[in-house]
């Protein structure tokens, strides 16, 4: 029988080195933590090169009435506004001796790798949600204005708002609600967006699902029916410690998103990892490594709205 030796020594560890890396960088969190792979908070979608191309779309408006014998009306779509997203790539290794792997008696290598996974998935919902706090004054859309802006300019020429005030509130929420259903698309007809998603960091949490799961009015002594709870039943509530004002977000910040919001994940090549032989090195280490490639990009300001909570 052929000893352990070569490449199939090398395949051998990195498949053992592959379970222990999948499994933690595969976890999805716990119940209603988002993470960047969650398609309410970010449309999943794919890139073929190193940059994204982007355009706004504009649809042709409202149907028009006609006479009879009339001609009909033609709407006219355009695109413009465009922008490119750039992939990045995101990538980590570890030095693991031959001698190490071999002996190993006390999970070392185990603990090595799930935290190097651990880690690459945690920066990967970082990026992401760091993206969405800096909707307020750094990053922008295809327009030009910030992601969460009083003054989005359509390519029809329309001003629109999705951006809210107040801190989170039974009111406020009904307002931003509102706000969503009514919001005009880049042609100036109704985007009639529903919510789908309440997005908010820890500090928020307890609030938004009482706001938005209690079966009467919350925090009053009413016994109403809670309007929310009861119209929107659907409404998921989510939340991310990286919104959180311990990891550079911030405590007050709230946002609410329809299923049709213009915020995308784009994946150029999903989790890849490899393995150098040790045989190929000086000191007799392997070489796992891994890396992913993706970019975060909001296209438009339809179909969700953002609140500082002040």
């Amino acid at each position: 029988m052929a000893g352990l030796h070569g490449g199939v020594a090398a395949n051998v560890v990195k498949t053992a080195l592959d379970l222990v890396f999948d499994a933690e960088f595969d976890y999805s969190g716990g119940a209603y933590t988002a993470t960047a792979e969650n398609p309410l908070v970010f449309n999943q979608s794919t890139a073929d090169k190193a940059a994204v191309i982007t355009e706004q779309f504009m649809g042709g408006g409202y149907w028009k009435s006609r006479a009879e014998l009339a001609d009909v009306s033609s709407g006219n779509n355009l695109v413009g506004n465009q922008k490119t997203f750039s992939i990045v790539n995101y990538s980590d290794s570890r030095d693991v001796s031959k001698n190490l792997f071999d002996d190993d008696q006390h999970d070392v290598v185990q603990m090595m790798v799930k935290s190097m996974a651990r880690n690459g998935r945690l920066t990967r919902d970082k990026n992401a949600f760091d993206y969405i706090n800096g909707g307020f004054a750094t990053n922008t859309t295809n327009d030009g204005a910030h992601i969460f802006s009083a003054s989005h300019t359509t390519l029809s020429g329309d001003t629109v708002s999705n951006l809210g005030s107040g801190a989170l509130s039974e009111a406020t929420l009904e307002t931003q609600i509102n706000a969503l259903y009514e919001q005009k698309t880049q042609d100036g007809t109704l985007g009639g967006h529903e919510p789908a998603c309440l997005l908010v960091p820890p500090a928020l949490f307890k609030e938004a699902v009482i706001f938005t799961k209690s079966e009467l009015r919350p925090t009053t002594t009413n016994n109403d029916l809670n309007y929310v709870s009861m119209i929107y039943p659907g409404l998921q509530v989510y939340r991310s410690p990286f919104l959180g004002s311990a990891q550079s977000g911030s405590d007050t910040a709230w946002f609410l998103l329809s299923r049709n919001h213009s915020l995308y994940r784009w994946v150029r090549q999903a989790i890849v990892k490899d393995i150098v032989d040790y045989k190929f090195q000086r000191n007799n280490n392997y070489i796992y490594k891994a890396e992913y490639r993706e970019t975060v990009g909001a296209i438009s300001y339809e179909g969700i709205t953002g609140n500082l909570g002040t």
